[in-house]
């Protein structure tokens, strides 16, 4: 029993442990970033187009294609993997076919985002003529995002007691019924932090876009998704690549503008999912 119990305190000391360096490696991080970025970051940072001058350089188009980026990852992603998964958890009958669409959604979850901007490139971009615009980045993200989705979907639906879907049938409750008033109540906190998860990764994807064929340089913020593609990754990315030291400090700041988006939208979910919580109890 005290050879046990000292494992178990070994084991919690050690994941402590891990969990303290995670915040500490965060927070390093993050401070190298403001003291970086604090010479460039500014509201006219945030508004100023990219310029071949540090000094009258700037995100807003970048930042602005991110948003929109995001918004047709979601827009797009959302139901159909939400959908997929509804429909394999409940729906699907148990054949060879849906254990290999199962199969198929998870492998894709581990492969390098790269892959997608090729698939992008050759589908969206060139196939369907949308070009290397916004929309095109949109619809390879949302690509890239879906398999995420679709697995921490499954999982948290699946996560759902069957006695609560034995009970409601019990009740007369039709299976749509039974999936839109208990299944996606319980399950949605799950749902959301998955998806959450999902446009943290797309959001800071710059390979795929980089194949796209991203815009350098934009004089403008896209209005349309028909605009040219732009991002903060990939507007970092640029300026990381060039050799002199204030874009480097240009750099961390898009840097740190694109890790405190995700911040807040991270934390915009875990209120959300803290309510839904709350709601179903």
């Amino acid at each position: 029993m005290n050879r046990t119990a000292s494992r178990r305190d070994s084991v919690g000391a050690a994941c402590r442990a891990a969990a303290i360096a995670v915040v500490v490696g965060f927070v390093v991080l993050a401070a190298y970033l403001g003291v970086t970025a604090s010479q460039v970051v500014d509201i006219d940072f945030l508004r100023r187009t990219p310029s071949g001058v540090a000094v009258t350089a700037g995100i807003g188009p970048a930042l602005a294609g991110t948003l929109w980026l995001l918004l047709l990852t979601a827009v797009l992603a959302l139901p159909i993997g939400i959908g997929t998964a509804i429909y394999l958890e409940e729906y699907a009958p148990r054949t060879r076919l849906t254990a290999l669409i199962e199969s198929v959604a998870a492998n894709l979850a581990g492969i390098p985002s790269v892959i997608y901007g090729i698939v992008g490139l050759a589908l969206f971009v060139r196939a369907l003529g949308m070009g290397p615009t916004i929309l095109a980045g949109g619809c390879t993200l949302a690509v890239l995002a879906l398999p995420v989705v679709i697995v921490s979907s499954r999982t948290a639906i699946r996560r759902v007691p069957e006695g609560l879907r034995m009970a409601a049938y019990g009740l007369g409750a039709t299976r749509w019924q039974v999936v839109r008033n208990q299944i996606l109540p319980a399950a949605g906190p799950g749902i959301l932090a998955g998806c959450c998860a999902a446009f943290t990764r797309t959001a800071g994807a710059a390979a795929p876009l980089l194949v796209l064929g991203t815009a350098t340089f934009m004089s403008f913020a896209p209005q349309t998704p028909a605009h040219p593609l732009t991002s903060l990754p990939t507007q970092i990315f640029v300026w990381a690549t060039r050799s002199q030291e204030e874009f480097a400090a240009l750099a961390a700041g898009a840097a740190l503008v694109l890790l405190l988006l995700l911040l807040a939208m991270n934390l915009v979910a875990a209120l959300v999912v803290r309510g839904l919580k709350g709601a179903f109890r």
